[in-house]
């Protein structure tokens, strides 16, 4: 930043574009003349939903354009991990904010739940965007009532995801990565045999549990060992 150069003095509502932001709560209930209170809240906890995953999109294409170099700077390295805790960090954030959703009970929903329909979360194109980037491919995707799952999405939405299914992921970029590190092997220590070693060991214990949990039933500890298989 150039500290000689003059900049405009910026006003906290203009920064922020406030008056957008705070007009976008447009209730269907009161539209259709039937007002229900926590239809606020509903578009509200969505709202920064998609705030934070703008963010995190954000965080991923700095980390997709390190990663994406054939040569990574070291000091990039601890620039791209800064990110991933940023990340975490703003999960942490998505998770505790169902806890505000919750304060709306099943019967407050339901007094502008119709007005909604078809619109669905399943609809969000940045949740899927970051999925796509994080590297899961359509066919790791368990399916949703037997559709695919853009077909939720109109034609623009469903051209910008189907589009991100070709870039590289960030797993797969990791992956190429680590394939060109040096040193995965010293004396008679091989990188890959001591991670293939703990991922083993991890899932082994991780069945163990499903095997002692006296909470499912023998069907349920069945469904789930099988997805280890």
């Amino acid at each position: 930043m150039d500290k000689d150069k003059s900049h405009p003095p910026q006003y906290y509502n203009d920064y922020l574009k406030l008056k957008k932001i705070l007009d976008s709560q447009d209730l269907k209930s009161d539209e259709y003349g039937e007002h229900a209170h926590d239809e606020m809240l509903f578009i509200i906890i969505h709202q920064v939903y998609e705030l934070w995953f703008k963010q995190i999109i954000y965080e991923l294409d700095d980390l997709l354009t390190i990663f994406g170099d054939n040569e990574i700077n070291e000091s990039h390295v601890g620039r791209a991990v800064s990110r991933l805790d940023r990340i975490i960090e703003i999960q942490k954030i998505l998770i505790d904010q169902i806890r505000v959703l919750e304060t709306m009970t099943p019967m407050d929903f339901l007094d502008f739940r119709d007005f909604l329909i078809p619109a669905s979360g399943f609809q969000s194109v940045q949740f899927r965007l970051i999925e796509n980037k994080l590297g899961l491919r359509p066919d790791q995707r368990h399916t949703y009532g037997k559709t695919h799952y853009r077909s939720n999405l109109n034609e623009l939405d469903d051209q910008l995801v189907k589009e991100s299914e070709g870039e590289n992921s960030l797993f797969v970029l990791l992956e190429k990565w680590l394939e060109r590190t040096p040193f995965l092997n010293w004396g008679k220590t091989s990188f890959w045999e001591e991670y293939g070693s703990a991922v083993k060991r991890m899932l082994d214990n991780d069945r163990k549990l499903i095997e002692s949990n006296n909470n499912l039933s023998d069907k349920e500890k069945s469904r789930h060992l099988d997805e280890y298989n």
